[in-house]
């Protein structure tokens, strides 16, 4: 498996997969530069472009790609509607990113300086794309209708980037570490150990 971290959650990912840490930082310590995304998208002084966290390269017969987007809630204080809202702004903002990313990966071609992302430059071979919310949502307290109004509002939340993803011809999956049943199949997620 490929450990990467992401916020305080580690990311497990297959040993076939061809898999980006696209939104990361350069990472002084150990030596490695930023990624295409911080160097050449938004290097610069470019702003308001976003992107997702990881873009995978799964393996199999046809080419499907994974933009997986991290949140993590626990400590968001703010009102659940208005955090619903936030999210779902923000991960249509960095599909919309990653894709136009994407699009200038695959013009620059052999001039990009990425070999890790070169296989996922490819939209113009129309690969399948999921784009995968991982959220980790606050604790709920209270009543069993306080549980039952916020299930609800991930369910309105999940129907609303599904519905809006299908427009624009992508699947989507949302999974959250305090489902069971709403775990990835083929990576898996972990806290960072304290």
């Amino acid at each position: 498996m490929q450990t990467f971290k992401e916020k305080k959650l580690l990311f497990d990912f297959p040993d076939d997969w061809q898999v980006t840490q696209y939104d990361a930082l350069a990472d002084l310590v150990a030596g490695a530069p930023a990624g295409f995304y911080r160097r050449i998208v938004t290097g610069g002084g470019v702003k308001h472009v976003q992107a997702v966290d990881f873009i995978c390269n799964v393996p199999g017969v046809s080419k499907r790609l994974q933009f997986v987007e991290v949140k993590d809630d626990r400590l968001d204080a703010r009102a659940e509607g208005e955090r619903r809202t936030l999210l779902f702004e923000a991960v249509m903002s960095k599909v919309a990113g990653t894709l136009a990313s994407l699009v200038i990966a695959e013009r620059l071609g052999e001039q990009m300086d990425d070999d890790l992302l070169r296989p996922m430059a490819c939209l113009s071979e129309q690969p399948v794309i999921e784009v995968v919310l991982f959220w980790v949502e606050p604790p709920v307290a209270g009543t069993t209708l306080r549980r039952a109004v916020k299930k609800g509002g991930k369910t309105t939340l999940q129907q609303r980037l599904a519905a809006k993803l299908h427009q624009w011809g992508m699947l989507f999956s949302l999974y959250n570490m305090a489902d069971a049943d709403r775990l990835a199949s083929d990576w898996q997620v972990r806290e960072v150990p304290a």
